[in-house]
């Protein structure tokens, strides 16, 4: 067997270790930086560790080969080991080493091994494995330079897309009227407008909302809400990414929430998982065709920055070992192996400093284990294929504008009001804020008052109502005669909405004929439901669709009911300053088993 060439170049760095760390393992910007060409992944299935079968061209050579899952461990080490079928070699391996120095710099190594397929390529890799390092060595620097200095972490691509102007402006002045009027709405879509003139195509290729709202120090719903409204301008084209709950990738994706099913496998992970709208559908957006042709690769498909909430990953093949170090610092985590099986693990002070596992599919594991900082976690597979296993963070914060977000927002019903899920498909939502209210006596004003003067006065409130539920961030799901359904992403965003129809519909009662015969009773309540698209709608039912209808039917006139928890986590965040609350009473509601206790509000002095 021919020997292997393993050639090697040494970086040093003036950033620290954590900022280098975060740049470089960001595998998809590095790759177009250092000029290598676009990849086309197909699944494989199998025995190895190997997910997917990658082909490119490498050194000016067509290639494809086994794409096995990169490892690593944080701030120390990541690599990844390529399996070639057919051409000049016969294996490619890739590490990058970390080490730390004194005054906070580091020191990169970038080590590359290839397996010549025969003897006489060993001259040919051993020259292209030299001109390779020596493209990531310019790149390295550059990110270094850039660090250093505190400007973007970005590398520009080797080759970046123009705008087309002329689309673009176009887009740019319908956006621009459709957000007019509320300024950090103006804000970001002209920011927007800008990202998709000037951005690299890395950058464009998937953009989300949250992450840019957060680097642009703007609001993450206006910032939202100017995407969606740049979609129907034909700046952007909106994107449907199906989670991974375990990877936390895009396991798929597809244009239309009328191709979401009820489930989806994760290829990488080997799992199949359901599609929660708050968890596991992300919107992402990409600048349209006419406005901007983007290289959108991939370039890569691997790399710990994909994956920030996996703080170590390890290959475990079929009758071997694999070593895992837990982080120096507590906290909780989740030890996985490739097709589901997973613990809880906590790291913490007095736990055990090892930890040993058999993978085997026979063998049972905890479902919970305590080690200590630092600790070692050795597992071991003697049946099965070989597979992955990597150690996760749980508190990681998601940053992903999921469907729940979306589908709560007046624009979305407004513009995407064909994008509905698959009539046989109904996907759950772990919390939603769902508002319902009604007119009292209007019943009998259609007799007092007659039938046109009535119908005026119904609709002359589901303005004041609709206005202020947009305002407060809510969106109409549907009115039931003369009662309101809507549905808010945040609970406390619910509550606000009610108090306001209360102050207003005061005011609506003083000045509208007929408005002194009648009066407003409010609910709302959060939890669990699921989404479905009924009557060409998207639609909510469950438990928590009949508690937010109940607790309305308890409101009397002129109140807004919630639960008690619902009103302490309001009165935390200051929002029922200027309203009078009962004090807690426990009711029984039809349809519900036990008492819930209820606060009633009411517009008045404050508490």
């Amino acid at each position: 067997m021919t020997a292997s060439i393993t050639t090697e170049v040494r970086v040093a760095c003036r950033a620290d270790v954590c900022s280098l760390w975060d740049a470089m393992t960001d595998t998809e910007r590095l790759n177009r930086a250092v000029g290598m060409e676009r990849v086309r992944f197909t699944p494989l299935e199998g025995a190895t560790a190997a997910r997917y079968l990658a082909s490119t061209r490498l050194g000016g050579f067509s290639v494809a080969y086994e794409e096995n899952p990169y490892e690593w461990e944080y701030l120390k080490y990541f690599r990844v080991y390529r399996k070639m079928r057919g051409g000049p070699a016969r294996g490619l391996a890739v590490e990058y080493l970390f080490e730390p120095g004194r005054d906070g710099l580091t020191t990169v190594c970038v080590r590359l091994t290839v397996e010549p397929r025969f003897a006489l390529l060993a001259p040919v890799a051993r020259v292209s494995s030299r001109g390779t390092l020596r493209r990531f060595e310019r790149a390295i620097r550059r990110l270094d330079d850039a660090l250093t200095a505190g400007r973007s972490i970005a590398v520009d691509d080797v080759v970046k897309s123009a705008a087309a102007e002329a689309a673009l402006a176009r887009a740019a002045q319908a956006l621009q009227a459709a957000v007019a009027g509320t300024p950090a709405r103006e804000q970001a879509a002209a920011r927007l407008v800008e990202h998709v003139r000037t951005a690299t195509d890395f950058e464009l290729s998937r953009i989300r909302p949250y992450p840019l709202a957060d680097a642009w120090g703007l609001p993450r719903r206006e910032v939202l809400v100017a995407c969606l409204e740049s979609v129907a301008a034909g700046l952007l084209a909106l994107r449907w990414d199906l989670v991974c709950p375990s990877c936390r990738t895009s396991a798929a994706s597809v244009p239309s929430l009328s191709e979401v099913e009820g489930h989806a496998r994760c290829q990488l992970c080997d799992v199949r998982f359901g599609l929660e709208v708050d968890e596991a559908i992300e919107a992402t957006f990409q600048p349209t065709v006419a406005v901007r042709r983007v290289d959108s690769g991939p370039y890569c498909i691997g790399g710990p920055a994909r994956t920030p909430h996996v703080l170590a990953q390890a290959l475990l093949p079929s009758g071997g070992r694999a070593t895992l170090t837990a982080p120096a610092t507590e906290g909780a985590h989740r030890l996985f192996v490739r097709g589901g099986r997973s613990l809880r693990l906590d790291v913490a002070g007095g736990g055990a400093p090892s930890l040993e596992l058999t993978a085997d599919e026979a063998r049972e594991w905890p479902a919970r284990a305590t080690v200590a900082p630092g600790a070692t976690i050795a597992l071991g597979r003697s049946d099965g294929g070989d597979v992955h296993v990597k150690l996760e963070r749980l508190d990681w914060v998601r940053d992903g504008a999921t469907a729940r977000d979306v589908t709560a927002l007046p624009v979305f019903r407004r513009s995407f009001s064909t994008d509905l899920l698959r009539g046989d498909v109904a996907l759950q939502v772990s919390r939603v804020a769902l508002f319902f209210s009604d007119l009292t006596d209007s019943t009998k004003l259609y007799a007092t008052a007659g039938d046109a003067a009535a119908f005026r006065l119904v609709q002359d409130h589901f303005t004041v109502l609709l206005r202020l539920i947009a305002d407060e961030g809510g969106t109409l799901v549907k009115t039931i005669g003369d009662a309101v359904m809507a549905a808010f992403a945040d609970d406390v965003d619910a509550v606000r909405a009610g108090l306001a129809i209360l102050e207003a519909f005061a005011a609506f009662r003083a000045t509208a004929p007929y408005g002194d015969r009648t009066d407003v009773k409010l609910g709302v309540y959060a939890g669990p439901c699921y989404v479905v698209t009924a009557n060409g709608i998207l639609d909510y039912f469950g438990q928590t669709v009949n508690l937010a209808a109940r607790l309305q039917g308890t409101a009397r006139s002129g109140e807004l009911v919630v639960t008690r928890e619902l009103a302490d986590e309001a009165r935390a965040r200051g929002v029922l300053a200027g309203a009078s609350a009962s004090a807690p009473e426990s009711v029984t509601l039809k349809g519900v088993e036990g008492a819930v206790e209820i606060i009633r509000l009411r517009r008045g002095a404050a508490e």
